[in-house]
């Protein structure tokens, strides 16, 4: 038993010790905050855990994440290249985004609400960051197989860009999930960038982005009223109750902070505190101190996860693992502007951080996918050291 458990947790041995510490950290801070946020949430009050419930499904989460993670972890990065895979479950993935355009959500009162979420097998799943999992796959297998010619620019990268994020963003924009749309796109623009594909194209693209912010702001009045109220903020006025509350909070907390679960913010005053709004949270307990600590946390993971992109041993794995790390890194960027009144509120999660089911699962899933990418970069350099001094290669 002794020896399988070792075989297991084998794949920490050697892999990038950063990585896997500000992960770990980010995760645990996550939990004391999580705690305190969710011990009033409205779903606490009605379940036999008590104040305890919030965590205890934060932490069953982690656990699951966690195993998704091992098992990914020691499964090589190649087989996701397969197109019969990666291709399979981006077209499942994007069915179930798909769904939740068909399917009504309602609150307690009976009033429609946006809904992103499935129900599969009696368990609530919001697809859209299992699909995002697939897309990267999917991205990474095509751009990485352009580089060498004629599939870099013309009919296939239109056909690459229309089947993979320019449908996921038509679907979300549906939803509507602005915040996952403009994630998707720093994603795409990313991999494009990586993998060299069609500068000319990628151009394009950037110079299109305020165009398509412009046309958003003059015909989406969800948009509208956002950035509005943004510069609204920037001008004395109101942030909107959200942000208000979450830069008041962050302010209450000054240097040190108030200590762990003595937020006033938890007591209904901000809504979604154990989710988007965790950071300001956070804030408020541990000060200053801990929001740059958190914000150093992610920076070590963003710079790993992109080490580990540059010495990947294909083109592939560092497509794969520029595309987790971005998403990640954008997820993150933009929820630390958004509770500090800096972007429009667009429901983003703080990674590894915040309260979430699916957005776990999905973020622990690519730690495991970069791990198993570090493993073969490092097994690689190996071979590539022995095979050099053997006299087979210069």
């Amino acid at each position: 038993m002794y020896r399988t458990f070792r075989e297991v947790i084998g794949v920490f041995e050697g892999s990038d010790r950063w990585l896997i510490i500000s992960t770990g950290f980010l995760l645990f801070l996550g939990v004391f905050v999580v705690y305190g946020a969710g011990s009033y949430n409205r779903q606490a009050l009605h379940s036999p855990l008590g104040e305890h419930f919030i965590v205890f499904k934060h932490l069953m989460m982690i656990g699951l994440g966690g195993a998704l993670m091992l098992v990914l972890a020691h499964i090589d990065y190649r087989l996701w290249r397969h197109p019969w895979i990666n291709r399979s479950a981006l077209g499942l993935t994007y069915m179930l985004v798909a769904m939740t355009l068909v399917t009504g959500r309602h609150d307690a009162d009976g009033n429609a609400e946006i809904n992103r979420w499935v129900s599969i097998f009696g368990f609530s799943v919001q697809p859209v960051e299992m699909a995002k999992l697939a897309l990267v796959m999917y991205m990474a297998d095509r751009l990485a197989s352009s580089r060498a010619g004629a599939r870099n620019v013309g009919r296939p990268l239109l056909i690459t860009l229309a089947a993979g994020p320019l449908l996921l963003m038509v679907l979300l924009a549906l939803q509507p999930n602005y915040g996952n749309v403009m994630v998707v796109a720093g994603v795409t623009v990313l991999l494009l960038f990586v993998t060299a594909t069609a500068d000319r194209w990628l151009r394009w693209l950037m110079m299109g982005a305020p165009v398509a912010v412009g046309l958003g702001y003059l015909v989406i009045p969800k948009i509208h009223n956002r950035i509005n109220q943004l510069f609204a903020g920037f001008h004395g006025g109101s942030f909107g109750h959200q942000v208000d509350q979450s830069l008041i909070g962050l302010g209450a907390g000054g240097a040190r902070g108030l200590g762990v679960g003595q937020s006033h913010n938890k007591f209904a005053f901000l809504p979604e505190a154990h989710t988007d709004f965790i950071y300001s949270v956070l804030g408020e307990e541990m000060g200053l101190v801990g929001s740059l600590g958190v914000i150093v946390l992610l920076m070590i993971f963003v710079w790993r996860g992109l080490v580990i992109a540059q010495r990947a041993p294909d083109s592939f794995g560092r497509a794969l693992a520029a595309g987790l790390t971005g998403g990640l890194a954008i997820y993150g960027i933009t929820n630390l502007a958004m509770v500090t009144g800096l972007f429009p509120v667009v429901g983003v999660p703080l990674p590894f951080v915040s309260f979430g089911g699916t957005a776990m699962l999905a973020s622990l899933a690519s730690i495991g996918l970069l791990l198993s990418i570090d493993r073969s970069s490092q097994s690689y350099l190996v071979y590539k050291r022995r095979w050099t001094r053997g006299g087979g290669a210069a």
